[in-house]
């Protein structure tokens, strides 16, 4: 017998029985579906995850410290320069200027406080929009004449440009921070959909103006944004800058410290490995469940062509012709409930997926929009879930085929 007969065989017995297959196939169909869900559900939370840090930046490495003095920090800067230059892409002061008077932001008769929603204002280089990834959509960034001449400029997120000049261009408009007026020489693209009290609420001047706007003499944090050349180089450059700053703060009573968003990425995407794994193991019980029922409904099947069997081997069947039957229907049901399956599952990952994704979006309003998609399984995880169903059916089908092929053929054909 070949293997056409054989499978055109057992296809026959599978539409001879077309209730009891199903039945048979539905632990395969709900175990398949239940892994393609989950799985596919927890690495989409995991896709969007990392597509929100790479929004914010990638290869970014942020810098606090306090304590050092002036000279130090110059000599930090200068080694960033130079020493670093092989590793990073770039580097921009990333200090934030405090309203201290309480005056915030005005633009004509119009004033946005911090006591309506907290605006971020940096001081920034010209390499501030490249390592923080903000894309200039009107204007021009802040350049280096700028920071070297001291200009009175700033570029504004998202919210500012709707908040003050809603559909008018504010490209040369003159806005007044702290009292000091500000021409608006560019602006950044929304990350967060223009929202309040979001990071799209910011405004970047020249990091040479600090000490003029600061209003407090001892306020003396500095922080810096550092894009690493790549991911290998991020640890290397973080080392550097510890070993360079950290005893300088410290021995001044201060405090400094570099990390990456990379760092909380990897941890956040191993989370997601291990839960999905965890998901995926407690709905294969399903998939277990749903091989015993192909077992059981295979002994029974044995039970019931006893007589066929009989005359098969009567007739010059040999024992391997009557096990390879048997497991190939079995394998057939099997492969059935998991094309099935993957079918269903394929639907419950866009259904239960996107639910997942719009309550993560809902609940880290901190994070970047990012541009929507549709929970799908990947290619990988299909071919597992069905090289793994049709596994499952040649595994427990071994039993009821060798239970088979062992029958004698007097024996089976002198049963009614």
């Amino acid at each position: 017998m070949n293997w056409l007969q054989t499978i055109r065989m057992a296809l026959k017995s599978i539409l001879g029985n077309k209730v009891r297959s199903l039945l048979t196939m539905l632990g395969i169909i709900i175990g398949v579906a239940a892994v393609i869900t989950l799985v596919s559900s927890i690495q989409s939370k995991a896709t969007l995850t990392r597509m929100q840090y790479e929004a914010m930046g990638v290869n970014t490495i942020q810098i606090y410290g306090w304590g050092g003095k002036t000279k130090d920090w110059d000599e930090f800067e200068t080694f960033l320069d130079t020493d670093l230059s092989d590793k990073i892409n770039g580097w921009s002061p990333m200090s934030q200027f405090n309203d201290w008077d309480g005056k915030g932001i005005q633009y004509r008769t119009m004033t946005l406080s911090n006591d309506k929603s907290y605006t971020y204002m940096y001081y920034g280089n010209q390499y501030y929009g490249t390592v923080t990834n903000n894309v200039i959509t009107a204007g021009r960034d802040i350049t280096e004449a700028d920071c070297t001449s001291r200009a009175r400029v700033c570029v504004i997120g998202e919210t500012l440009r709707r908040y003050f000049f809603g559909a008018m261009s504010p490209i040369g408009q003159k806005i007044r921070i702290s009292g000091k007026s500000f021409e608006v020489i560019g602006v950044y693209k929304g990350r967060f959909g223009g929202k309040m009290n979001t990071e799209d609420q910011m405004l970047v001047m020249p990091y040479t103006l600090q000490n003029a706007m600061m209003t407090v003499s001892y306020y003396t944090d500095k922080q810096y944004v550092i894009q690493a050349k790549s991911k290998e180089d991020i640890e290397s450059v973080m080392t550097a800058a510890k070993d360079m700053m950290q005893a300088r703060c410290e021995s001044n009573n201060g405090y400094f410290d570099a990390y990456s968003s990379s760092e909380w990425q990897e941890q956040e995407a191993a989370e997601a490995e291990q839960n999905a794994l965890l998901m995926g193991g407690v709905a294969m019980i399903s998939l277990l469940v749903g091989g015993i029922g192909i077992m059981n409904i295979m002994l029974v099947s044995v039970t019931e062509r006893t007589r066929e069997i009989g005359i098969r081997m009567a007739i010059g069947a040999r024992r391997r012709d009557i096990i390879m039957q048997f497991l190939v229907e079995a394998a057939s049901v099997s492969c059935c409930g998991g094309l099935i399956g993957i079918v269903v599952g394929c639907f419950g990952a866009a259904i239960m997926g996107n639910i997942m994704l719009s309550q993560q979006l809902s609940e880290n309003m901190w994070m970047p929009e990012v541009e929507k998609f549709t929970v799908l399984p990947s290619p990988e995880l299909i071919a597992a879930a069905f090289l793994f169903s049709a596994l499952l059916g040649i595994i427990f089908g071994i039993y009821p085929a060798n239970k088979a092929s062992k029958l004698q053929p007097v024996e089976a054909l002198r049963i009614q």
